[in-house]
């Protein structure tokens, strides 16, 4: 009859665990979807942030590299011999090089 009682005792315990794990489980999954969205929502914030600024890096590199070539430009117009010169020395330095006897 022990033996019985002593079952029954282990028995009811076990259930009493399983039921306390069951609801420990669904609290737990709670607090886990919980993080998940706190997490996903910061993470994509900081893509948003991030292509933000690469989109105005972009734009302003595109902007200044305009203004370079309108500088350029101007240069080239109103004063052409020296861009002749630097290039007619660079093609001359080029042609030497690739001139060269390799022996």
């Amino acid at each position: 009859m022990t033996d019985r009682f002593d079952d029954k005792r282990i028995n009811e315990a076990l259930e009493l665990l399983n039921e306390v794990a069951r609801d420990k489980k669904v609290e737990l999954q709670g607090m886990i979807s919980n993080k998940y969205g706190e997490l996903r929502s910061a993470i994509g914030g900081a893509a948003g942030k991030l292509q933000h600024d690469a989109v105005d890096t972009y734009r302003r590199g595109t902007e200044k590299a305009k203004e370079l070539a309108t500088e350029i430009d101007e240069g080239v117009h109103k004063n052409p011999w020296p861009y002749i010169g630097g290039t007619a020395f660079g093609f001359l330095i080029l042609g030497y090089f690739l001139g060269r006897s390799k022996k």
